[in-house]
């Protein structure tokens, strides 16, 4: 199942044809729209390659576009999920139908050529594939066939070799063990604590030049938590400090990245705010859209969440024309275009036009200078600069 190329200038012309590729003329050649196509949720930034989930004649295709232009580099048949980077590579399930229902092989590919890397047994996979060990692997949870045990394996991105986990633990970062929570790096257990029934575990980075929101002071480093910098990671990968946040059942928890200490609990269930936020210490509960202090648990800052949310930028949020800031929750009435989010795909909302710029880059993705969006009639792209 190779992926297919559209490479050649006359199968770009006929695909640019077919796919209704075609510049917007009030922004300039340069910025463009695929129409006639169905995105499956926002697409993400691959070296210099858009990557995004399709779905055609009921199958579901992983494809490759180019930010400059849209048009189609290659495609593969795929398993629905949300695009993973590892380095420099994508990686998908490959569905093999002829092993059975369920049976799939994970695939690492060049971004822009779509030429397969490396590739795992077919089997059983549980849950999405990740980045570990530092980029220099994919870990995954699988069975060799149905009714087996699930194990954790991981596929070594240089030398292709597929390899179980000591005490099936699959690959880095905050797993289950049992009933303990872990952290877990190259493969050793750092330390253990009670599990406490969370999930959706996101690793918030605290200390000097990691701020808690947009535009917020840097936070005091945790107990015991050297300074980290840099931007969340949610894949599991450990970094120097931080807080790890997990929804529980009845509120949220927050444990302490060097050592486990369990730091804070908060009640109010947690729920998806409905857009994409790249801010993790965002959160809406109990019908509220609030700031948090990744140490303490508390908000800095929380306002009513009532009615759909649409996104204005990178700092702001818009909920049924009110702007609501995401730096102070300062509330003021909402002007001119911006995105609505429908099955995580935009919409443009608001006065008629095109959102700015901050909007784009508040959602979708960003690669060789122009940011890319997913929409219900296809993709949008337009100059980042």
């Amino acid at each position: 199942m190779a992926p297919k190329l559209a490479v050649a200038a006359l199968a770009a012309l006929t695909l640019a044809c077919l796919a209704g590729v075609a510049p917007a003329a009030a922004h300039g050649a340069r910025q463009w729209a695929v129409s006639g196509v169905e995105p499956l949720g926002q697409p993400v930034a691959v070296g210099a390659a858009i990557i995004g989930y399709e779905r055609r004649d009921q199958q579901v295709y992983i494809q490759s576009r180019s930010p400059e232009t849209g048009a189609a580099l290659w495609e593969a048949e795929a398993v629905p999920g949300v695009p993973v980077r590892a380095g420099r590579w994508v990686v998908y399930r490959e569905p093999q139908p002829e092993f059975g229902d369920g049976y799939t092989s994970l695939v690492v590919a060049d971004p822009l050529t779509g030429t397969q890397a490396q590739r795992s047994p077919t089997m059983i996979f549980q849950g999405e594939p990740r980045s570990c060990f530092g980029d220099g692997a994919v870990c995954v949870t699988a069975a060799p066939a149905q009714g087996e045990p699930m194990h954790g394996y991981r596929l070594n991105l240089t030398s292709g070799a597929f390899i179980p986990a000591a005490e099936g633990i699959s690959g880095e970062g905050l797993i289950i063990i049992g009933t303990e929570v872990a952290l877990v790096r190259d493969g050793a257990v750092l330390w253990r604590r009670p599990d406490p029934k969370a999930t959706r575990w996101t690793l918030v980075p605290t200390g000097p030049g990691a701020a808690a929101s947009p535009g917020a002071p840097a936070a005091p480093a945790a107990r015991g938590v050297p300074a980290a910098s840099g931007t969340p990671d949610t894949s599991g990968a450990p970094v120097a400090g931080g807080v790890w946040v997990g929804s529980t059942p009845t509120g949220s928890v927050g444990l302490d990245a060097a050592d486990g200490t369990l730091l804070w609990t908060s009640a109010g269930v947690l729920r998806d705010c409905g857009i994409p936020l790249r801010d993790p210490t965002i959160r809406c509960r109990d019908g509220r859209i609030e700031a948090f202090d990744p140490i303490t648990g508390t908000a800095r800052w929380s306002v009513p969440l009532r009615g759909p949310v649409e996104v204005a930028g990178d700092d702001a949020i818009v909920i049924r024309g009110v702007s609501i800031s995401l730096v102070t929750g300062k509330r003021g009435n909402a002007s001119g275009p911006r995105w609505c989010f429908t099955g995580g795909l935009a919409s443009v909302c608001g006065d008629d036009g095109v959102p700015p710029l901050s909007a784009w880059t508040a959602i979708g993705a960003v690669a060789a200078g122009h940011v890319v969006v997913a929409t219900p009639a296809g993709y949008l792209g337009m100059p980042a600069a």
